[in-house]
């Protein structure tokens, strides 16, 4: 036996059940005032089989129903009765459920906010009936699984037990489209597609990460189809009414499920990009940097940080956002000593994210000479030893007399096509630091400025050409997006200003992901840039 752990409504939620020594409540339900249902204090394990030592030798028992089982004789017919879970008469949804029988229960959903309804614990719907005979009832309950039997028999519901959530229609078509959607952009560089497997397994059971998979899906959806969003903006307010509270808790109690929850509320910001608030970006860096070990604990966590990961550097990247993470937490994954394509990739998306950090491009801040040559001498070292792998199966170089202004690069793999984009990020990063890092005349600065526009302007054509030969990558688009939104001026050429346009015009059909308004800033930049270079400007 076991010694039973927290309350009914707790473990629902998946929140600490703190119960005073000597109390009748849990401190959670006695703060809201709630019925408090305390699991008995003994809960019996399931037995399956047992070993007998007989002269010597130890024998197996497997306990199972037999067809000769010999049932007690009764003088009249039995009679089943299911009892289901009723809310408190008073109380609202969500509230604390009381049996209105304990022999034998079943369990229902806390509230309409969770839209699903469990079935009975694997038990047959044809047991529900009255009148049974002694020969139908032994019939019957041998088409239970042992644990089901042993847990019946004291009267005792697991909220473990039970089958997967019976989603309705729009709610399963919306886990869907997370799936196929969504969850590849976070899965581009983690071999085991946690985001795709995992996250969606999780949401079955956590109410608090389902509620902000369909509040990402609803969203993507209704960009997609140009719909007002309000289905979103409703689950993600159930979703901050679970995740608030969870965040109220001692730190050391939090886990993967909260940190996969605030990831996902970060990339529905994202989605609406143009009045991106970051809250759940600093809601991400905080506890990522709590939870120190996450990017280096394999699993689930360590996908959901590498993920954070890039979310960081687009902060950075399009909204000027100092980079805050601990970098040294990522140091110890796995990813610096694997060798497949995904980890090689991980490795220089964490050397962006240090020139970033390096490099911030403030004026009161110098930048750190020794620490910007070391990760100069990271990013190359990287590319120097790339696999074979990481080659073009076919490259062809921009040609803007036959309608090619980007190059044509095939690639192999997805995380390949992602890395090299990010090399070419990093590259870009170095040079424009490159002339904060020395003191230059005038000239020197001017001539640097102009030689530094070039090479940018080389390195966003590649990472375009990656992202328009390879469309399967759906990740591959972001960077470039980001890019063109930061560096996007230093392109001079006509034919590489109107293919930037198509391209970003293609990203938002596609991915919808908002891109009107970095065409319009676009747009104005070079116009105002034609002006000045212009002979009569």
């Amino acid at each position: 036996m076991r010694v039973g752990k927290g309350c009914e409504r707790c473990r629902y939620r998946h929140i600490r059940c703190v119960i005073p020594p000597g109390a009748s409540s849990c401190a959670s339900c006695e703060r809201q005032r709630r019925v408090c249902q305390l699991d008995p204090p003994f809960h019996f394990k399931t037995v399956h089989h047992v070993y007998q030592k007989s002269n010597g030798t130890s024998a197996r028992f497997d306990l199972e129903w037999d067809e000769d089982q010999v049932w007690i004789d009764t003088s009249q017919p039995v009679t089943f009765v299911l009892e289901g879970w009723d809310n408190v008469e008073g109380e609202g949804p969500g509230e604390q459920l009381v049996p209105e029988n304990p022999t034998v229960t079943t369990r229902r959903p806390l509230s309409p906010d969770f839209p699903w309804e469990p079935h009975r614990d694997g038990l047959p719907d044809s047991l529900a009936v009255e009148n049974a005979t002694p020969q139908s009832a032994q019939s019957l309950f041998s088409e239970l699984a042992p644990q089901q039997q042993i847990a019946r028999s004291y009267a005792i519901s697991p909220p473990t037990m039970g089958g997967p959530p019976a989603l309705s229609l729009r709610e399963a078509s919306l886990m869907r489209h997370f799936i196929q959607r969504i969850a590849p952009w976070a899965d581009v560089c983690d071999p085991q597609c946690h985001f795709s497997t995992e996250v969606p397994r999780r949401a079955l059971q956590v109410p608090m990460l389902l509620k902000a998979v369909m509040a990402l899906a609803a969203r993507h959806d209704a960009i997609l189809n140009n719909q007002s969003d309000w289905e979103a903006s409703a689950y993600h307010g159930h979703c901050l009414e679970l995740l608030i509270p969870a965040l109220d808790w001692p730190e050391q109690t939090y886990d993967e499920n909260l940190l996969v929850t605030v990831v996902l509320l970060r990339i529905y910001e994202e989605l609406e990009n143009t009045t991106d608030p970051q809250f759940h970006l600093l809601g991400s860096n905080r506890l990522i940097n709590l939870m120190s070990r996450s990017a280096s604990s394999g699993g689930l966590a360590e996908a959901v940080s590498w993920q954070f990961l890039r979310q960081a550097i687009y902060a950075s990247v399009v909204q000027y956002q100092p980079l805050q993470l601990d970098l040294q937490n990522y140091e110890q994954s796995s990813m610096f000593q694997r060798t497949d394509d995904a980890a090689f990739a991980n490795r220089v998306i964490f050397h962006c994210a240090d020139i970033l950090r390096i490099c911030r491009n403030v004026p009161q801040e110098p930048v750190d000479e020794d620490a910007r040559l070391q990760v100069v001498h990271a990013v190359d070292e990287w590319h120097r030893v790339k696999p074979t792998s990481w080659q073009p199966l076919r490259y062809q170089p921009a040609d803007a007399t036959v309608n090619r202004p980007f190059p044509e690069i095939w690639m192999m793999s997805a995380p390949v096509v992602v890395g090299m984009q990010y090399y070419h990020a990093a590259c870009i990063f170095l040079t424009f630091s490159e002339g904060c890092s020395r003191p230059m005349s005038d000239y020197q600065m001017a001539r640097s400025r102009r030689m530094s526009e070039r090479t940018i302007a080389s390195h966003i054509v590649s990472v375009i050409g990656l992202s328009q030969s390879n469309e399967s990558v759906q990740n591959a688009y972001f960077m470039a997006c980001h890019l063109l939104h930061r560096f996007g001026y230093c392109l001079k050429n006509g034919a590489e200003q109107q293919g930037s346009m198509e391209f970003l015009s293609r990203v938002e059909e596609v991915l919808g992901w908002r891109t009107s308004w970095i065409k319009r800033e676009l747009e104005r930049q070079w116009a105002e840039l034609s002006q000045v270079d212009s002979p009569d400007g």
